[in-house]
């Protein structure tokens, strides 16, 4: 009978028929509950070996591990189950706890997905056992439902992306074509939902095409377009990379309210998208009414306050190429991811290379140059990537402004949103 009641509690954790578990709980006897537990287990595509130390759920068993944990280390395929024995033993409990968890959670294909994923990450992290929060959703809130394969990993590094800050290792992972190409179709019908109350936010990732190095791009054989390239010269006559041109080409259609701007380097303008639509919350160069920032300085005022009002206003933010470590511009995204959880909006995408904080909350995760992406992405929404009149105008601005020369006048009250 005990049997019996522990395989029930089995069924209910990976998810089973309600009518299934009816007919296992009306059973009236242990030999007819076997039976019909064995037929649910292989319905559900489960090793007959995970049933035979369940009525001990609870106990701990070798190396602290309960008998639930204990079994699920049989069920993983081998390759799976190779990989765990080689993690430090205080890991391998971790990441076989968080799997039990989402098993019981969401069914048999999460708690599998969760741990091979946990295995992944472990190994990028040089055996460190993860955090809670570790456990990573490689595809956002929205890619749950897809049948989308993990991101393979590009370039491994064990050194923090960004020290002293809210950041993962430096390593690198890509999405497949395959899946680039849908990631990008669902997300320009977000951002078409969302239309001109979308917020762009961006880092250095943005910018590494065109030759600027960023922070975090400490993997020995990364992927990041700068690390391919050789000096640029003055950084004045930086051009824009084609993540840019799609932004502004994008812009045009009146699909961006407000572009929040990380990067020093003004690729922006020089890419035709409009100044007062421009955020440039962390200083510019050539700018001495907003002179670039340390990270100890004050934010201007009249940005900060244009900021939270977007933070308020924003249905979807896309974040690209930023590490989202906790920045004082970062409640633009948390705030918009905050009410797509609450059912409002259509959240926070984030395109990048590297793990962030947000993307167990954000609503599309893309892995993936940003290039590229705004490629597939601008030509989903109908865009042409290069645009001429919109480069024209790009071209305009920049011998307009020479050495980046522009002072952003202070905001008042009247002025746009």
């Amino acid at each position: 009978a005990a049997a019996a009641v522990s395989r029930a509690q089995f069924v209910m954790a990976v998810g089973c028929p309600s009518s299934a578990l009816r007919q296992l709980r009306s059973c009236r006897g242990v030999r007819r509950s076997r039976a019909v537990a064995v037929d649910i287990v292989r319905a559900a595509g489960l090793d007959l070996g995970s049933l035979h130390a369940l009525q001990g759920v609870g106990e701990q068993g070798e190396d602290g591990l309960s008998s639930m944990e204990a079994n699920l280390l049989h069920m993983v395929p081998e390759s799976v189950r190779n990989n765990l024995l080689q993690v430090p033993p205080e890991a391998r409990k971790q990441l076989l706890g968080a799997a039990v968890r989402a098993l019981a959670a969401r069914g048999v294909g999460e708690g599998l997905e969760a741990l091979q994923q946990g295995v992944v990450i472990v190994a990028g992290a040089g055996g460190r056992p993860p955090q809670e929060e570790q456990v990573q959703r490689w595809h956002g809130l929205l890619g749950e439902v897809q049948a989308w394969e993990a991101p393979r990993l590009a370039a491994q590094s064990d050194a923090a992306a960004r020290p002293g800050y809210d950041s993962f290792s430096a390593s690198e992972w890509l999405d497949s074509r395959e899946v680039l190409r849908a990631k990008a179709r669902v997300l320009a019908a977000m951002w078409k939902r969302s239309g001109c109350n979308t917020v762009i936010y961006t880092g250095a990732g943005l910018s590494t095409a065109s030759g600027i190095g960023d922070y975090a791009s400490k993997a020995s054989h990364s992927v990041a377009p700068h690390t391919k390239q050789a000096g640029t010269g003055s950084r004045f006559n930086l051009q824009p990379t084609l993540g840019h041109h799609a932004l502004a080409a994008i812009g045009d259609k009146g699909l961006i309210g407000n572009w929040v701007q990380q990067n020093h380097d003004r690729l922006a303008q020089k890419a035709g998208f409009p100044q007062q639509k421009l955020n440039e919350i962390h200083g510019a160069w050539g700018d001495m009414k907003n002179q670039v920032k340390m990270m100890d300085d004050c934010l201007r005022e009249d940005l900060m306050d244009w900021l939270k009002a977007w933070a308020e206003r924003a249905n979807l933010c896309v974040a690209l190429g930023t590490s989202l470590c906790g920045m004082n511009a970062d409640q633009v995204p948390r705030a918009v991811a905050k009410r797509f959880e609450g059912g409002t909006g259509e959240g926070l995408v984030i395109v990048g290379l590297q793990r962030t904080a947000y993307d167990n909350c954000a609503s599309l995760r893309i892995w993936g140059l940003c290039d590229e992406v705004m490629k597939l992405v601008a030509k989903e929404l109908g865009c042409k990537a290069l645009d001429p009149k919109v480069q024209k105008r790009g071209v305009e601005w920049d011998h307009g402004h020479p050495s980046l020369r522009y002072n952003t006048p202070r905001r008042t009250q009247k002025d746009p949103l």
